[in-house]
């Protein structure tokens, strides 16, 4: 027999085995085990057992390493209640049971058969109870004869149940921790947005999978420098700092639009949401940013503002177009009264006098008007295409002789290269030559003499159909880069007369033929304009028709 002190000493020994165990964040299972193991060889005569209470709340085994597998099967998923054998009966009241005799005691009566029949006969059960008061399980001591517990074995079965809350209380808050922590980096890996954590002193502490990907940095390279480097511009990141950033101000801003950079010193725009991070006790202690690359929502917005343009510049147009037609009729009309007042007066007044040259000036007056009048019209209205299958030579060969008066006196040449290429072409001809003439008046207009107008034709694969590509080129002084970023719109002129409507009207009228007008290369020593006219899909189809 072990003499007090012995046995108290070899107690704690073993105690401290099971703690040993629990700081070596060794599993419950394997905690348990030692726990049993640990009872068994302090009380040798002693059978050890632990039950856990499950979800369902029915006791399950948790260690065991005596106890017959049969008797384990028949006591498994027990209910407590108050006479459930001293484990159910434990659990069901919440305080210790011992039964010194299981062969005679009442609260056996549903379990006796299965316990004698395992040859036990004594079972003291020490209920494990968590901090909060919930009931965990029970930690239980078997004998193979009626016994009764000395104060020593109560005080060993109590410090057993005791350790067991502890192991059990310990290890749940672990998987709990680790489950909490496996699901927040889950998130954090998932998020989209790049995850940048800092220190007070703004330097990165973390970064996440996505902020690599954002940024192209590798989370070693960052750690431990400020978040300047990710700013496209120093100001940014200290007004950041003076507005956001710090401890005072700051709980959580609001999204904010900032130009970032990338390692390979790409930026792009991107927006950030940030929060201060603090303690239990509320003392900040880190700073938290998720930055979104809107690059593609900035594509986004400007093509909705382009659409939105549109939009109005349609409805416009429409207005313009109605008001056109509404006038069309009674403007002309004035016009030729006009026109018929100024053949009168010319039979009646001499030229080179003064009434003569106030009779001139009456006239360009009437021809600017009509000028405008039917730039309005063929810009705003209606296009209702003549098409017929002809040559595009004939067009372009047409306008050039029409400017014989704006050409008089100027030394101007059309160089023509179209030879091996098929210009015959379904088209408005009257419409084209309209296209030409404009593109050959610009060119009079921006180019000093000697003017030189180069128009090649070729014949190329457009969008996978067969096509004609005309360029027209001059020897001017080529497009600014206003110009070609605006030649297109409507009323945008660098003639000191001009209606702004030329060169908007030749492109309503290539869309109308299906057909596309384009500036070509940039070129200091001359414009360049490139007009693609599809071939049709069938060549036999019939080619006079009216379209819109």
């Amino acid at each position: 027999m072990l003499a007090q002190h012995e046995r108290i000493e070899r107690d704690l020994r073993g105690q401290t085995r099971v703690l040993k165990r629990l700081a070596e964040e060794a599993s419950l299972d394997e905690i348990l085990h030692t726990l049993v193991e640990v009872a068994e060889e302090s009380r040798p005569e002693m059978i050890g057992s632990v039950l856990l209470l499950d979800s369902d709340g029915r006791l399950r085994n948790g260690a065991s390493l005596r106890l017959p597998d049969e008797y384990i099967k028949a006591v498994d998923g027990v209910i407590p209640a108050p006479d459930m054998g001293s484990c159910g009966t434990a659990a069901y009241l919440k305080r210790r049971v011992v039964v010194e005799d299981i062969a005679t005691d009442p609260l056996w009566k549903m379990a006796r058969n299965a316990a004698l029949k395992a040859s036990l006969r004594a079972c003291w059960s020490e209920p494990i109870i968590s901090t909060t008061g919930d009931v965990l399980g029970t930690f239980a001591m078997y004998y193979r004869e009626p016994r009764k517990p000395s104060e020593s074995d109560l005080d060993f079965v109590s410090s057993m149940g005791s350790l067991a809350a502890l192991a059990i209380e310990r290890v749940r808050h672990q998987n709990a921790v680790e489950r909490e922590r496996a699901v927040l980096t889950a998130i954090v890996n998932g998020i989209p947005d790049a995850l940048v954590m800092t220190g007070l002193d703004r330097r990165i502490t973390h970064f996440g999978g996505s902020a690599e990907k954002l940024f192209g940095y590798t989370a070693d390279e960052v750690l431990g420098q400020t978040t300047e480097l990710l700013y496209a511009s120093s100001d940014d990141y200290k007004r950041m700092g003076d507005e956001h950033f710090n401890t005072i101000s700051m709980t959580t801003t609001d999204a904010t639009e900032l130009i970032w950079r990338r390692k390979s010193g790409e930026t792009f725009p991107g927006e950030i949401v940030g929060a201060v991070i603090r303690d239990e006790q509320g003392s900040p202690f880190a700073f938290l940013g998720l930055i979104r690359d809107i690059t593609e929502r900035k594509i986004a917005e400007e093509r909705l503002a382009e659409s939105q343009l549109k939009l109005v510049q349609s409805e416009r147009l429409a207005a313009m177009g109605q008001m056109v037609s509404a006038i069309a009729h009674e403007s002309r009309n004035a016009l030729q009264r006009i026109q018929v007042g100024i053949d009168v007066l010319g039979y009646e007044i001499k030229s080179g006098t003064e009434a003569g040259d106030d009779l001139e000036r009456i006239s360009r007056a009437k021809d600017d008007l009509l000028k405008l009048h039917d730039g309005l019209r063929n810009f705003a209205g209606q296009i209702r295409l003549q098409r017929s299958t002809a040559n595009l030579a004939d067009a372009w060969r047409l306008a050039w002789g029409n400017l014989n008066v704006l050409r008089q006196g100027r030394d101007a040449t059309l160089v023509e290269n179209a030879d091996g290429v098929d210009l015959e072409c379904p088209h408005d001809a009257f419409r084209i030559e309209q296209v030409f003439r404009n593109l050959f008046e610009n060119s009079l207009a921006a180019t000093e003499d000697p003017v030189t107008i180069d128009i090649t034709a070729t014949k190329q694969i457009v969008d996978g159909r067969d096509a004609i590509v005309v360029t027209v080129r001059d020897n001017g002084p080529g497009l600014t880069a206003e110009q070609r970023e605006k030649v297109f719109d409507a009323f945008f002129s660098t003639k000191p007369k001009g209606t702004g409507l030329g060169m908007a009207i030749a492109l309503r009228f290539m869309q109308a033929h299906g057909g596309t007008i384009q500036i070509g290369e940039s070129r200091c020593d001359g414009a360049e304009f490139l007009l693609t006219f599809p071939k049709p899909a069938d060549e036999n189809a019939p080619a006079n028709r009216n379209r819109r």
